[in-house]
């Protein structure tokens, strides 16, 4: 049994996108790896949360992959952009990069999911 902290558990993670569309059109499972928010500072993961949220809620209750569910899930990728683009001109007063965390983070990984 895995722990409750085990990536595949944990919200936003790499691993926890891929066990939501495990069995998906591969559109649905890219969208929802850009939509992870993990690998994120701290500090910009509560802007993105919500739109990874919601793609799971839309994942698991929408359960036939159509056109129309990879348009949803990537106007929430446009959506969560701009939100973390908001979230940085609000922490740090300009656009732009932001300090890298202390720790090394991994990016999501976008492998086929076949």
């Amino acid at each position: 049994m895995m722990s409750s902290n085990h990536p595949i558990n944990v919200l936003g993670t790499r691993e926890h996108a891929e066990a939501i569309t495990a069995h998906r059109h591969s559109g649905v499972y890219s969208a929802l790896q850009w939509l992870t928010f993990s690998h994120l500072p701290e500090s910009l993961q509560a802007f993105s949360r919500p739109f990874y949220q919601t793609a799971v809620e839309l994942i698991t209750t929408v359960r036939t992959d159509s056109p129309e569910l990879t348009t949803a899930l990537n106007k929430l990728i446009e959506a969560k952009d701009a939100a973390v683009r908001a979230g940085i001109i609000s922490q740090h007063g300009v656009p732009g990069s932001v300090p890298r965390p202390a720790a090394v983070v991994s990016p999501p990984y976008l492998a086929d999911p076949a």
